[in-house]
């Protein structure tokens, strides 16, 4: 583990460039770990993309039977306006639904012995945050001189590979136990 930590150290400080720093990792790693199993998603992904894609049908069908209706000349103008825009909103939701579906999450789980378990999840598009540090890094002084966006965007294209980046930190037997999965 001081090893892995030694390795990240060298990047951040610029003694060594992003990819050399993977290739050391990889290596570190050797055939202990198989980078072939997923990280686990949380709970939270699945119900979140299914309902984010049900709530979508639900808009696009009541916005198409608005539609319909004015259409036939049962309704007026004022309803194909609610229509489309149901219709439309309706899409966008479908898309929401897809895309979180297909999206890489960031899991954070902290257990600690006599306090409480914190346990959080989101989708992370990693380009936008490693762009995000980029237009951070004039203003904030502790950026200035590190690779982190680099670093952010490496282990982005390997996320894009199908392999789960998975971070696990346990204190001993009384300590904290912290999880961290990009996957």
């Amino acid at each position: 583990m001081n090893e892995r930590l030694r390795i990240l150290e060298l990047i951040e400080e610029g003694e060594i460039n992003v990819e050399e720093g993977a290739r050391q990792l990889e290596a570190l790693a050797g055939e202990a770990e198989t980078p072939d199993t997923p990280a686990p998603r949380p709970r939270l992904a699945r119900w979140l993309w299914q309902a984010a894609l049900w709530i979508g049908i639900a808009m696009i069908a009541w916005g198409g039977l608005l539609l319909a209706r004015a259409y036939a000349g049962e309704a007026t103008t004022g309803r194909a306006i609610w229509g489309w825009l149901l219709f439309a909103l309706g899409l966008m939701w479908v898309a929401l639904g897809w895309w979180l579906q297909r999206a890489r999450w960031f899991s954070l789980r902290v257990q600690q012995a006599g306090g409480p378990n914190i346990s959080f999840a989101l989708p992370l598009p990693l380009g936008p945050v490693a762009w995000g540090l980029r237009i951070a890094r004039p203003f904030v002084p502790q950026l200035r001189e590190t690779g982190v966006d680099e670093l952010i965007l490496a282990m982005r294209e390997e996320l894009r590979d199908g392999r789960s980046f998975a971070v696990e930190v346990d204190e001993g037997e009384d300590g904290e136990q912290v999880q961290v999965y990009f996957g």
